[in-house]
């Protein structure tokens, strides 16, 4: 009799954890839709890089200048050295500006379009930011971002990807792959940066990149597929409770969390995630052809370090001082956002249904409004 007790509460206890937080889900996504009827709509915005810290730094020199460390004649020195460097700087920006002036005119009388001319002198750098979860949800605001410079950006100009995703769904990380691989279809050289972690579909992301720069201590790699489901059949074959599947189609359900698997529904599930790692491997291997895919594409991770060697970065480097460096150069960098108008509640709400909705795609579980797909992630 107790027992029958501890089962009958196991299985009450699982079930209402389930529902209890698909409703929670559900819940979610209703306070979301109201709110978002009355949201403002998301808008880009632009920041120039060199522009974040120009405020502090005329802080910093008014701090100096109150409370010097030199005596007033050294200071008086350098002030009048200070003022001699930014003549000369002055001197040569509009000897530059002379030169360009010059070079369109000759464009010009030599009968090229404006639109030619301009492209020939663009050189700016665009930043973009990609935070990627589970469900790669950032995937929106990178499409919105890539349409627009699409438009507004030109051949001579490069674009950078600060890219940081421990990989997710297939599908998802797919569409966001897709959207880089946009930018090169247009012509437009693009350029992944790692921080911290570009792993399985954050890494597949990268490799769609003209060139790939990671810090030395960042995670890459992870080429590999990984699903896993939880299954209750044996709770419910215990209690005595039926779970009838009704499909159409052959393999329309391989494994589900009620039903028994089978031999043939596991030999199935497993053939897929095969399929999948090979169109993995096969999209790396049309853009970084010299790997060697026996070697880096058995799901394991590496320090860039080592990475480097083995082929899947390009160099090691923060996206700061790649940034700095392309500034010093004379480069323009723009870094480009996407701004939501949500205020913090929203914000909250938002990261609670993606955080549930990740936990669920994480153990298993694609959700009420699943199509039967399942949970396959990279």
């Amino acid at each position: 009799m107790t027992e029958f007790l501890n089962e009958s509460l196991t299985f009450y206890h699982v079930s209402v954890l389930l529902f209890g937080i698909a409703g929670l889900i559900i819940l979610l996504r209703v306070l979301l839709r109201k709110r978002k009827s009355g949201e403002k709509e998301p808008h880009l915005a632009f920041r120039r890089w060199s522009k974040r810290f120009e405020q502090a730094g005329d802080e910093l020199e008014k701090i100096l200048i109150e409370h010097p460390t030199l005596s007033k004649g050294a200071i008086k020195l350098l002030r009048k050295a200070r003022r001699k460097e930014d003549k000369a700087e002055q001197k040569n920006e509009k000897s530059k500006d002379e030169q360009t002036v010059t070079s369109i005119r000759t464009d010009l009388k030599a009968g090229k379009s404006v639109e030619e001319i301009v492209k020939g002198h663009s050189n700016r750098v665009y930043v973009l930011d990609f935070e990627g979860n589970i469900l790669a949800s950032s995937v929106e605001q990178l499409r919105d971002e890539i349409t627009f410079l699409l438009g507004a950006a030109l051949p001579s100009d490069e674009v950078v990807v600060r890219l940081s995703s421990p990989g997710g769904a297939v599908a998802q990380y797919g569409l966001a792959s897709s959207q880089l691989a946009r930018l090169k279809q247009a012509g437009l050289r693009c350029t992944v940066c790692v921080d911290v972690i570009a792993a399985s579909g954050g890494y597949m992301m990268a490799t769609v990149a003209d060139r790939i720069v990671a810090a030395p201590f960042a995670f890459v790699g992870s080429i590999g597929v990984v699903a896993g489901i939880p299954n209750f059949h044996r709770i419910l074959q215990k209690n005595e409770v039926d779970y009838h599947l009704f499909t159409a189609g052959k393999h329309k359900r391989t494994v589900t969390p009620f039903v028994e698997i089978t031999e043939e529904g596991r030999e199935k599930f497993q053939a897929d995630l095969e399929a999948i790692h090979g169109a993995f491997k096969g999209l790396i291997q049309e853009h970084r052809p010299d790997m060697n895919l026996e070697t880096i594409a058995t799901g394991e991770y590496w320090l860039a370090s080592k990475a480097l060697e083995l082929g899947l970065v390009d160099e090691l480097r923060t996206s700061d001082d790649y940034l700095y460096a392309k500034q010093e150069d004379g480069h323009e960098v723009v870094e480009v956002r996407t701004e939501s108008g949500k205020n913090r509640m929203d914000r909250w709400l938002d990261r609670g249904a993606v955080w549930v909705q990740d936990w669920f795609t994480r153990h298993g579980w694609t959700g009420p409004d699943s199509a039967g797909l399942p949970p396959y992630r990279m």
